[in-house]
């Protein structure tokens, strides 16, 4: 039998499409039963940009076994190298779980550490809460290292950059670096991730009060035309 063929079949989840649930579990049921997804507003694609220059910028040090200097005494580790971007967790033949590491660090006890480039329109160092989108992600994502036989740290680093004033904007514009350092919890996200399936194998869930698709669905609905 094709191997390729099944996992073409199979329904990968990600940390991203399971937060669709806590937004609206129709439209999150919706989107992996029926392939409707919501209608994708204006989207700013400067973060992506800025992702790939970190991650080119990362992988220069990366071969060397140092840490970027911007970086270097806020983070503990090596540079894992070669650096595994994306991972795979086979749950059934069924469901499966997926992600794409920004970076991870490797340990001197061995353990691996997930890392999370953001970047921040505002000061990061007056954000005293931590979105619980991001804590979620960093669990997602040392689930998917502790079921690729990756041993965790048991902490995870979003890594903040921020535009500063500068006077000479010529000469490049500063850049504000800060680090959040946050436990994970790989079993939480494993627990959402089996309530994501089962909001998936159930009868369409009822829309969330404050879902804007939904709502504009059932206003229509209401007009006689």
């Amino acid at each position: 039998m094709n191997s390729n063929k099944n996992k073409s079949k199979k329904t990968w989840l990600s940390h991203s499409g399971i937060e669709g649930i806590y937004r609206c579990p129709r439209c999150f049921w919706l989107q992996y039963n029926q392939k409707l997804r919501q209608p994708e507003g204006i989207v700013s694609r400067l973060a992506n940009r800025f992702d790939i220059i970190l991650k080119k910028y990362f992988d220069l040090y990366r071969p060397l076994g140092e840490l970027p200097p911007m970086v270097e005494g806020k983070i503990e580790g090596k540079l894992e190298n070669p650096f595994q971007e994306k991972y795979f967790w086979d749950y059934d033949e069924k469901y499966g779980l997926t992600g794409r590491l920004d970076d991870c660090l490797i340990r001197s006890d061995g353990t691996y550490t997930p890392v999370d480039h953001k970047t921040s329109s505002s000061d990061p160092r007056d954000k005293e809460d931590v979105l619980g989108a991001y804590q979620h992600q960093l669990n997602f994502y040392a689930l998917l290292l502790e079921k690729n036989n990756k041993p965790t740290s048991g902490f995870g680093h979003l890594i903040y950059y921020y535009p500063e004033h500068g006077e000479e904007l010529h000469n490049g514009v500063p850049i504000h670096v800060h680090v959040q350092t946050l436990k994970t919890n790989p079993k939480q996200a494993e627990g959402e991730f089996l309530k994501a399936i089962d909001v998936l194998e159930g009868e369409m869930p009822k829309p969330s009060f404050d879902c804007p698709f939904c709502s504009w669905h059932e206003k229509l609905k209401e007009l006689k035309i």
